[in-house]
């Protein structure tokens, strides 16, 4: 795989991307926002660790500008511009029958929506425990470790498998190939599609939201519902593991004293991924006759606040 292409070079976009690239491969970022992609093209990447801050040179291109074909593309776009990226892509034939596309998107059901784009054997999913925020254009903060999961949508062993596990553990992104990736893609969506919407639709912090007497009871069914409608999909999640998952986050020196980004898109006045968390698990319940009520209710709110505070 000698040519790449991070699809959404936001925040975790870039950081994968610097990895990558300082890996000694050929990268390129794509993103719709001009003033980044300028930036990055006229000063470098500037990456703010814990301890220093340094500068990446690597391209960057608006979707309108891209040219050439690619061996691998990571998708990082905000889930709802997903397709859209792909179709662009795909329209000005960078994407060849051999191209690997992954993503590493939160959410479910992206293998579903990019099998209707491009062949299904060519989707790749992953799961990422790293995190990265933006400073401004062509300026990110990354702190702290993480990891990658990957494999093949259909599940089948593949040579780009492979190859894809080689570049990120090259990179130092710590990865490795899953034998069932959907069980962490499920268990991660919970967390978010628990914390996500509760913490944004009562504007509090995680550490806020989780000093309620009563929080327990809050997440409990909205929990219960995910792990129906998971076993429906093929995934056996368990309920209280969950609990105890998302219950760990509530200290202030786990993740605490952050707002989740659902919150953060929402109070800067961008859409949510909401129908690719709760939205999604409330469609599968749909598909297999089971009642969704709460994540039905999470998404209903969430809408709602998008309709104050997204102009």
């Amino acid at each position: 795989m000698t040519k790449i292409a991070i699809a959404g070079a936001g925040a975790m976009g870039s950081r994968i991307g610097s990895y990558i690239k300082q890996a000694g491969y050929d990268v390129t970022l794509i993103d719709t926002w001009p003033d980044h992609v300028q930036a990055i093209n006229d000063k470098g990447l500037e990456i703010q660790t814990e301890t220093d801050t340094y500068i990446v040179d690597i391209p960057a291109v608006l979707p309108t500008d891209v040219t050439g074909s690619f061996d691998l593309i990571i998708i990082l776009t905000k889930s709802m511009h997903s397709e859209a990226m792909i179709h662009e892509l795909k329209e000005r034939d960078t994407i060849h029958q051999d191209t690997a596309i992954l993503t590493m998107m939160n959410g479910l059901g992206h293998d579903e929506r990019f099998a209707k784009i491009v062949p299904h054997e060519q989707v790749f999913l992953a799961v990422t425990m790293w995190t990265a925020g933006m400073r401004g254009p062509g300026q990110i903060l990354l702190e702290g470790q993480g990891s990658i999961e990957l494999q093949r949508a259909d599940g089948q062993s593949d040579e780009r498998t492979e190859r894809i596990n080689k570049i990120f553990n090259d990179a130092g992104l710590n990865a490795k190939i899953s034998d069932n990736v959907f069980q962490s893609i499920w268990s991660k969506a919970t967390l978010n599609s628990v914390l996500n919407p509760l913490c944004s639709i009562l504007n509090k912090t995680i550490y806020e939201f989780g000093s309620y007497e009563y929080s327990r009871d809050m997440v409990t069914p909205v929990i219960d519902e995910i792990v129906t409608v998971a076993k429906t999909r093929g995934v056996t999640l368990d309920a209280h593991a969950m609990l105890e998952k998302i219950e760990a986050a509530y200290p202030k020196e786990t993740q605490g004293l952050h707002y989740p980004s659902m919150h953060q898109d929402l109070y800067n006045g961008r859409y949510t991924e909401v129908d690719y968390l709760n939205g999604q698990i409330s469609k599968y319940g749909r598909e297999a006759n089971i009642p969704t009520p709460n994540n039905d209710m999470l998404t209903h709110l969430i809408h709602q606040l998008e309709m104050k505070y997204v102009k």
